[in-house]
């Protein structure tokens, strides 16, 4: 998986970083010039955009990417959906 993946997420950076241990699994995570490293293949950076207002709600949106460096086309696709189960968010 070549292509970085680029997400618009509806959440701020303190969310961010609380769900962050929960895609990383066992990976150690590094944060440096604003990007986060998650083991040796992942880079994620974070670019807060303008937050979305509806009525009398506001709703931060930050637009996520992810590069792999290394690794297989699997190892990525596990990673995005180990990444959308840490950051899913659950309504009722």
């Amino acid at each position: 998986m070549s292509a970085p993946v680029v997400k618009e997420m509806a959440l701020t950076r303190a969310e961010f970083l609380r769900l962050l241990p929960g895609a990383a699994g066992e990976a150690p995570v590094r944060e440096g010039d604003g990007v986060f490293r998650v083991g040796g293949a992942v880079e994620i950076a974070l670019d807060p955009q303008p937050p979305r207002r509806l009525g009398l709600f506001t709703i931060p949106v930050m637009r996520v990417t992810l590069r792999f460096h290394g690794g297989t086309d699997e190892d990525a696709q596990a990673f995005v959906r180990r990444f959308d189960r840490a950051f899913q968010k659950g309504g009722g």
